[in-house]
């Protein structure tokens, strides 16, 4: 049975601000949890464990909760999936030691896959081909401003007032976007989807394509940039950035690096994707993403000055959100209704085992060779992509 949908405005704006606000506390453990080792009693061996196991909850899960999604709507699951949030963010201010912080970890990976799949089905759900590019633009703009506040404003608090206080306002600033979804979010859904409809949904190979491409972009953009962009300052500025008059540590300016290029990325991800609404399609918005990222990579190999970094990620950001937006709403244009669920669950499956693969990937090859090739490697990876876009083309001729 069909419904009649919301207006895309009366969804994206509760969606968006409530993911924006889910993303404070994960984001805050990134920039702080190896300074507050003997706050929450873990060592730093176990650093990368917290930090990375949220991500592999999400492989299995992700096209499991799609599944869900499909079966029982969206407004349910998104909304304890921001619960879920709130719990596990505030669990990271109250527990102690391996086992309890870790019950935290895997929750918010629960959390996460429901917010992120959830609210990717909800955006294909209210847009059609001739707007989907550019809705998809704008909730990407929401999490974007999520990825780029979240570790500044929690940093700030954790120096302010301390590990535990600081993780339970963020758990609070959780709770807002909870409190927006249960009061202002309404359900999407199209209908449910039958008992085996979903092998059908993830056969085309042009889905496929399209998840390999998001693999690619999120293993070079959120993997390899996201993990090694400070060191990269470090090895060409040395342990201070001088800015003028302004001395910054080379964490503080890594995490400003990565929180401009979050910002940048959100601006450019509703432009490239109305440009993508157009008569000329996703195509060539997905090929100039490609190209781009190619440049962006290739002038981080090369970068022997402060300033040439800052172009190079830039470049990037600009390139991922391109990526971001186009190849989303192109999994949109391809999905039958009623499956949007499970086929962006196995969308954002491949995103994040390219985004856990990537620095895994570039600290393997630290330990054989320079900094530079591994980010020539992310350059022949679009050069790869490009390769998918193209044999793609060819086969549908």
């Amino acid at each position: 049975m069909t419904r009649q949908l919301p207006a895309p405005s009366r969804v994206l704006l509760p969606l968006g601000l409530a993911v924006c606000l889910s993303l404070f506390g994960d984001l805050t453990l990134y920039a702080v949890l190896v300074t507050q080792l003997d706050v929450v009693g873990l060592s730093l061996g176990s650093v990368g464990i917290m930090l990375g196991v949220n991500r592999l909850v999400r492989v299995p899960g992700n096209p499991l909760a799609g599944l869900l999604l499909d079966r029982w709507g969206r407004r349910p699951l998104f909304v304890v999936g921001m619960l879920l949030g709130v719990l596990s963010t505030a669990g990271y201010g109250l527990v102690r030691g391996f086992w309890p912080f870790l019950v935290a970890r895997l929750g918010w990976g629960i959390a996460w896959t429901l917010i992120n799949v959830g609210g990717m089905a909800m955006v294909l759900d209210v847009s059609q081909p001739t707007n989907r590019g550019r809705l998809v633009g704008l909730y990407n703009t929401w999490m974007l401003t999520g990825l780029a506040l979240g570790p500044l404003v929690g940093g700030l608090l954790v120096d302010m007032i301390g590990f535990r206080p600081g993780l339970l306002i963020c758990a609070g600033i959780t709770a807002v976007g909870l409190v927006v979804a249960v009061a202002a979010l309404p359900e999407t859904a199209h209908g449910r989807m039958a008992n085996g409809e979903w092998r059908s949904a993830i056969g085309d190979t042009r889905l496929l394509t399209v998840a390999g491409l998001f693999l690619i972009t999120q293993l070079a953009g959120e993997g390899v940039v996201f993990s090694t962009v400070s060191l990269l300052v470090q090895r060409c500025c040395g342990q201070t950035v001088s800015l003028g008059p302004l001395a910054l540590g080379v964490a503080s300016a890594g995490g400003l690096l990565l929180a401009l290029r979050s910002l940048l990325a959100g601006g450019v991800g509703p432009l490239a994707g109305h440009v993508s609404d157009t008569p000329s399609g996703r195509g060539p918005v997905i090929v100039a993403s490609l190209v781009v990222g190619m440049l962006g990579f290739g002038l981080l190999s090369f970068a022997t000055s402060l300033w040439a970094i800052v172009l190079g990620v830039m470049v990037s950001a600009v390139s991922g959100g391109a990526a971001l937006a186009t190849l989303a709403a192109q999994v949109g244009d391809l999905t039958p209704p009623g499956k949007e669920g499970v086929v962006m669950g196995a969308y954002a499956t491949a995103g994040d085992v390219g985004s856990t693969a990537g620095p895994f990937l570039a600290f393997a090859l630290l330990s054989v060779a320079d900094l530079r090739w591994v980010y020539l490697l992310c350059t022949l990876a679009f050069v790869a992509g490009l390769g998918l876009v193209c044999n793609n083309t060819h086969a549908r001729r």
